[in-house]
């Protein structure tokens, strides 16, 4: 069977329509800027924007760091990212994963501005302070519930984020009511069974961070080092989900 020579089919002025053509579009590369200024979709982005969500952990505990708003694992991770990343540090002390808890996230400011943020990546980071004996004994059978309507909730912006879960740090010391039994036992495997039925990634801090005691200065709260193990935790994963290099 003879083959179909396209190019013996070209004029001669066909074949000057195709070089001029080339030649238009020869210097765009896919990297290149191609929507006007302000124009750009929504959910494409030249650089991609990360929403850390989270209680105090993720605010940053001021009385063991110099400088909170440097020194918190938020903006830590984003310097390991580097350039190609905007991470914002949208966490809030004492707060709760449960809407019936006694200081839900839900009800925050930071919450609301998270959204508003439009991100592309959410680290979500919540449920030490749901497992105080007052919040769990009387909801925590709505956490899983809860979880799932937060993982909704944020797919639902114009970004279509992807999220991230980690579960909640080693509570070294019950000092301030964090039970790390009820952790364990009964948050993580929450938290494990939402992301089976989002299909979403778990960062497990809970047992990568054992053996660093002595980074969290309370038994709770960690210091610049244990923001930094906390970061690279993330950093680590969220590299190897995208392809980064340190």
């Amino acid at each position: 069977m003879k083959k179909y020579n396209y190019f013996s089919r070209v004029s001669g002025w066909g074949i000057c329509m195709l070089f001029l053509l080339t030649g238009l579009f020869a210097g765009c590369s896919e990297n290149e800027e191609v929507y006007p200024k302000g124009q750009r979709p929504a959910g494409i982005e030249s650089v991609r924007k990360v929403a850390c969500i989270g209680n105090s952990i993720t605010y940053g505990a001021r009385q063991f760091l110099n400088d909170r708003e440097k020194e918190c694992y938020p903006a830590l991770l984003g310097n390991m990212l580097g350039e190609g990343f905007e991470v914002a540090n949208f966490g809030c002390s004492g707060t709760t994963l449960l809407k019936n808890g006694n200081s839900p996230y839900w009800n925050t400011k930071e919450y609301t501005n998270a959204k508003a943020f439009l991100p592309n990546i959410v680290i979500v980071k919540l449920g030490s302070n749901d497992s105080k004996s007052g919040n769990w004994s009387s909801h925590g059978s709505e956490f899983e519930s809860d979880l799932t309507d937060l993982v909704l909730s944020l797919r639902s912006l114009s970004t279509r984020p992807r999220v991230f879960l980690c579960t909640p740090a080693i509570a070294y010391s019950n000092s301030f009511g964090i039970d790390d039994g009820i952790i364990t036992s009964e948050i993580i495997p929450a938290i494990q069974r939402v992301a089976a039925a989002q299909n979403l990634t778990v960062i497990d801090l809970h047992t990568a961070l054992r053996g660093y005691g002595d980074l969290f200065l309370d038994g709770v709260h960690p210091g610049l080092e244990g923001n930094r193990v906390i970061a690279t935790i993330i950093y680590d994963v969220l590299a190897k989900e995208y392809s980064l290099n340190k």
